[in-house]
């Protein structure tokens, strides 16, 4: 019977662990939840304010911000920005940050995007 080419070898094992303990050590998903709430606490105030922002969805670093047009042009004007975005399903500016992203780096990602979003309404 064969069960695995590549599974269970002693250095991926090390790896899986190394891994773990990193997130533990450096406290990763707690910090994983602070920076979601800091792009909720920046982004969220946007579905009340803009027209094109038709809902914000936040779960840890899954962030998704759903438009109610187009954001091709919105993800090219953030990259000419130094901002790398993506957009899903024609409408979602699909955000994935790192977990090791410092406060100055969301701040000064929320404010590229905002200034972007608010020069298409």
């Amino acid at each position: 019977m064969h069960a695995a080419t590549f599974g269970g070898n002693p250095m991926a094992a090390r790896a899986g662990i190394a891994t773990i303990e990193t997130i533990e050590d450096e406290r990763l998903l707690d910090r994983a939840v602070e920076i979601g709430e800091r792009f909720r606490k920046q982004l969220g105030p946007l579905v009340g304010e803009l027209s094109i922002v038709k809902e914000l969805r936040v779960c840890g670093l899954m962030i998704g911000l759903e438009l109610t047009s187009e954001c091709t042009g919105i993800v090219q004007q953030c990259l000419d920005r130094g901002l790398l975005i993506n957009c899903t399903q024609q409408t979602v500016i699909r955000l994935l940050p790192a977990m090791t992203l410092s406060d100055e780096q969301v701040d000064e990602g929320c404010e590229i995007l905002i200034d972007v979003l608010r020069r298409h309404s």
